[in-house]
Protein backbone atom coordinates (compact mmCIF):
# COMPACT_ATOMS: atom_id res chain seq x y z
CA UNK A 1 0.00 0.00 0.00
CA UNK A 2 2.48 3.04 1.13
CA UNK A 3 6.12 0.71 0.07
CA UNK A 4 6.81 3.07 -2.66
CA UNK A 5 6.51 5.97 -0.85
CA UNK A 6 8.31 4.72 2.32
CA UNK A 7 10.84 4.01 0.08
CA UNK A 8 11.16 7.34 -1.39
CA UNK A 9 11.37 8.80 2.06
CA UNK A 10 14.55 6.46 3.56
CA UNK A 11 16.05 7.00 0.40
CA UNK A 12 16.32 10.75 0.19
CA UNK A 13 17.03 11.19 4.15
CA UNK A 14 19.29 7.99 4.64
CA UNK A 15 21.06 8.16 1.50
CA UNK A 16 23.39 5.40 0.93
CA UNK A 17 22.81 3.74 4.14
CA UNK A 18 21.55 0.68 4.29
CA UNK A 19 18.97 -0.59 7.19
CA UNK A 20 20.25 -1.68 10.78
CA UNK A 21 18.07 -4.29 12.40
CA UNK A 22 15.28 -4.36 9.97
CA UNK A 23 12.10 -5.92 10.60
CA UNK A 24 11.12 -9.13 9.34
CA UNK A 25 7.44 -10.55 8.57
CA UNK A 26 8.42 -13.44 10.87
CA UNK A 27 8.55 -11.02 13.77
CA UNK A 28 5.07 -9.46 12.22
CA UNK A 29 3.45 -12.92 12.27
CA UNK A 30 4.21 -13.39 15.25
CA UNK A 31 2.49 -10.25 16.60
CA UNK A 32 -0.52 -11.60 14.82
CA UNK A 33 -0.79 -14.66 16.27
CA UNK A 34 -0.23 -13.12 19.89
CA UNK A 35 -2.32 -10.32 19.47
CA UNK A 36 -5.30 -12.34 17.66
CA UNK A 37 -5.62 -9.98 14.91
CA UNK A 38 -4.40 -9.34 11.53
CA UNK A 39 -2.19 -6.33 11.08
CA UNK A 40 -2.86 -3.36 8.94
CA UNK A 41 -1.44 -3.40 5.61
CA UNK A 42 0.14 0.46 5.44
CA UNK A 43 1.29 -0.62 9.43
CA UNK A 44 3.23 -4.22 8.28
CA UNK A 45 4.68 -1.67 5.41
CA UNK A 46 6.16 0.51 7.93
CA UNK A 47 7.74 -2.18 9.38
CA UNK A 48 9.04 -3.45 6.63
CA UNK A 49 10.31 -0.37 4.58
CA UNK A 50 11.27 1.62 7.88
CA UNK A 51 11.67 -0.92 10.97
CA UNK A 52 15.52 -0.81 10.31
CA UNK A 53 15.96 2.96 10.87
CA UNK A 54 15.98 4.11 14.37
CA UNK A 55 15.00 7.66 13.48
CA UNK A 56 11.69 6.62 11.73
CA UNK A 57 10.94 4.56 14.43
CA UNK A 58 11.87 6.97 17.73
CA UNK A 59 13.01 10.09 16.71
CA UNK A 60 9.62 12.21 17.75
CA UNK A 61 6.97 9.51 17.83
CA UNK A 62 7.75 6.48 18.92
CA UNK A 63 6.52 3.67 17.32
CA UNK A 64 5.68 0.46 18.79
CA UNK A 65 7.61 -2.61 17.34
CA UNK A 66 5.52 -5.84 16.79
CA UNK A 67 6.66 -6.89 19.76
CA UNK A 68 5.15 -4.08 22.24
CA UNK A 69 2.17 -3.85 20.35
CA UNK A 70 -0.84 -3.76 22.63
CA UNK A 71 -4.49 -3.84 23.09
CA UNK A 72 -6.02 -1.59 25.15
CA UNK A 73 -10.13 -2.06 25.63
CA UNK A 74 -11.05 -1.77 22.18
CA UNK A 75 -7.68 -0.18 20.87
CA UNK A 76 -4.93 -1.90 18.60
CA UNK A 77 -2.13 0.71 20.48
CA UNK A 78 0.90 1.20 17.52
CA UNK A 79 2.39 4.57 18.69
CA UNK A 80 3.30 7.15 21.40
CA UNK A 81 4.53 10.48 21.60
CA UNK A 82 8.03 10.19 22.32
CA UNK A 83 7.38 12.15 26.17
CA UNK A 84 4.87 9.70 26.53
CA UNK A 85 1.95 12.37 26.25
CA UNK A 86 -0.29 10.78 23.98
CA UNK A 87 -1.00 7.16 22.03
CA UNK A 88 -2.37 6.73 18.96
CA UNK A 89 -4.16 3.14 17.91
CA UNK A 90 -7.11 1.36 15.61
CA UNK A 91 -10.57 0.81 16.89
CA UNK A 92 -10.99 -2.79 16.75
CA UNK A 93 -14.21 -2.54 14.68
CA UNK A 94 -11.92 -0.59 11.85
CA UNK A 95 -9.23 -3.31 12.08
CA UNK A 96 -12.22 -5.86 11.03
CA UNK A 97 -13.93 -3.81 9.01
CA UNK A 98 -11.60 -1.47 6.77
CA UNK A 99 -8.30 -1.98 4.77
CA UNK A 100 -6.99 1.57 5.46
CA UNK A 101 -8.41 2.23 8.75
CA UNK A 102 -8.92 5.27 10.89
CA UNK A 103 -6.15 6.41 13.50
CA UNK A 104 -7.62 7.84 16.78
CA UNK A 105 -5.64 9.47 19.55
CA UNK A 106 -5.41 9.36 23.56
CA UNK A 107 -3.88 12.04 25.80
CA UNK A 108 -2.00 11.35 28.93
CA UNK A 109 -4.33 9.17 30.88
CA UNK A 110 -7.31 10.31 29.70
CA UNK A 111 -9.76 7.56 28.62
CA UNK A 112 -11.30 9.54 25.51
CA UNK A 113 -10.17 9.16 22.39
CA UNK A 114 -10.00 11.76 19.83
CA UNK A 115 -10.09 11.37 15.60
CA UNK A 116 -6.49 11.70 14.95
CA UNK A 117 -6.32 10.83 10.61
CA UNK A 118 -9.28 9.50 8.95
CA UNK A 119 -6.47 7.05 7.09
CA UNK A 120 -3.83 4.85 8.59
CA UNK A 121 -1.54 5.62 5.54
CA UNK A 122 -2.09 9.54 6.16
CA UNK A 123 -0.45 8.80 9.69
CA UNK A 124 2.16 7.25 8.70
CA UNK A 125 2.77 8.80 5.82
CA UNK A 126 2.97 11.92 7.38
CA UNK A 127 5.10 10.85 10.57
CA UNK A 128 7.43 9.37 8.54
CA UNK A 129 9.06 12.27 6.41
CA UNK A 130 8.51 13.93 10.05
CA UNK A 131 11.03 11.46 11.62
CA UNK A 132 13.22 11.72 9.00
CA UNK A 133 13.25 15.49 8.75
CA UNK A 134 14.13 15.60 12.15
CA UNK A 135 16.93 13.44 11.64
CA UNK A 136 18.75 15.35 9.27
CA UNK A 137 22.25 17.41 9.92
CA UNK A 138 20.39 21.08 8.68
CA UNK A 139 16.40 21.77 10.02
CA UNK A 140 14.53 24.96 9.15
CA UNK A 141 10.87 26.05 9.21
CA UNK A 142 8.22 28.78 7.74
CA UNK A 143 4.73 30.05 8.13
CA UNK A 144 3.01 28.84 4.44
CA UNK A 145 -0.66 29.17 4.80
CA UNK A 146 -2.47 26.37 2.53
CA UNK A 147 -3.81 28.46 0.40
CA UNK A 148 -0.21 28.98 -1.11
CA UNK A 149 0.75 25.27 -0.96
CA UNK A 150 1.07 25.64 -4.79
CA UNK A 151 3.83 27.97 -4.36
CA UNK A 152 6.41 24.95 -3.86
CA UNK A 153 4.85 22.65 -6.28
CA UNK A 154 7.65 23.51 -8.56
CA UNK A 155 10.14 22.39 -6.49
CA UNK A 156 8.38 20.06 -4.23
CA UNK A 157 6.84 16.58 -4.87
CA UNK A 158 3.87 14.94 -3.00
CA UNK A 159 5.44 11.85 -1.29
CA UNK A 160 2.26 9.53 -2.12
CA UNK A 161 -0.66 9.36 -4.05
CA UNK A 162 -3.46 11.75 -3.36
CA UNK A 163 -5.61 9.04 -1.97
CA UNK A 164 -3.04 7.56 0.61
CA UNK A 165 -1.28 10.90 1.88
CA UNK A 166 -4.49 12.86 2.93
CA UNK A 167 -6.39 12.70 5.99
CA UNK A 168 -3.97 13.67 8.71
CA UNK A 169 -2.46 16.46 10.09
CA UNK A 170 0.51 16.20 8.07
CA UNK A 171 2.11 15.50 4.81
CA UNK A 172 5.34 14.49 3.56
CA UNK A 173 7.28 16.29 0.26
CA UNK A 174 10.60 15.66 -1.66
CA UNK A 175 12.56 18.06 -3.02
CA UNK A 176 12.22 17.52 -7.01
CA UNK A 177 15.60 17.36 -8.05
CA UNK A 178 17.32 14.27 -6.85
CA UNK A 179 20.91 15.18 -6.70
CA UNK A 180 19.89 17.72 -3.95
CA UNK A 181 18.70 15.29 -0.85
CA UNK A 182 15.75 17.28 1.09
CA UNK A 183 12.54 16.05 2.58
CA UNK A 184 9.77 18.29 4.28
CA UNK A 185 6.72 17.77 5.49
CA UNK A 186 3.74 20.37 5.65
CA UNK A 187 1.58 20.75 8.71
CA UNK A 188 -1.82 21.65 8.43
CA UNK A 189 -2.82 22.58 11.97
CA UNK A 190 -0.18 25.22 12.20
CA UNK A 191 0.45 25.93 8.37
CA UNK A 192 4.32 25.18 8.87
CA UNK A 193 6.18 23.96 6.04
CA UNK A 194 9.55 21.67 8.11
CA UNK A 195 12.68 20.89 6.09
CA UNK A 196 15.76 18.83 6.59
CA UNK A 197 18.77 18.23 4.83
CA UNK A 198 22.38 17.05 5.17
CA UNK A 199 23.77 19.45 2.70
CA UNK A 200 24.79 22.77 3.70
CA UNK A 201 23.36 25.30 1.49
CA UNK A 202 20.65 23.47 -0.03
CA UNK A 203 18.04 25.20 2.49
CA UNK A 204 19.01 29.01 1.33
CA UNK A 205 19.15 28.09 -2.39
CA UNK A 206 15.43 26.70 -1.77
CA UNK A 207 14.98 30.33 -0.05
CA UNK A 208 15.97 31.97 -3.79
CA UNK A 209 14.10 29.56 -5.69
CA UNK A 210 10.54 29.61 -3.92
CA UNK A 211 10.95 32.79 -2.35
CA UNK A 212 10.89 31.35 1.21
CA UNK A 213 12.07 32.78 4.70
CA UNK A 214 13.00 29.91 6.48
CA UNK A 215 14.18 29.99 10.39
CA UNK A 216 16.55 27.48 11.39
CA UNK A 217 15.77 25.06 13.75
Amino acid sequence: MIVEPLQLTVSAAFAGRNAGSAISADQIDAAEKRLGLALPEALKDYYLVAGGYPEMMEKDFHLFSPEKLRIEGDYLVFCEESQGGAVWGIHRNNLLTLPNPRVEGRAGNAQKWFSESSKLSAFLLGIGAWQALLSQEETARCELPEKQLKKIEAQFDYIGERSLRLGGHRVGLIYRDAAAPLIAAYLFNSEMLYVGTPEEGLIERIEELSGLDFEWL
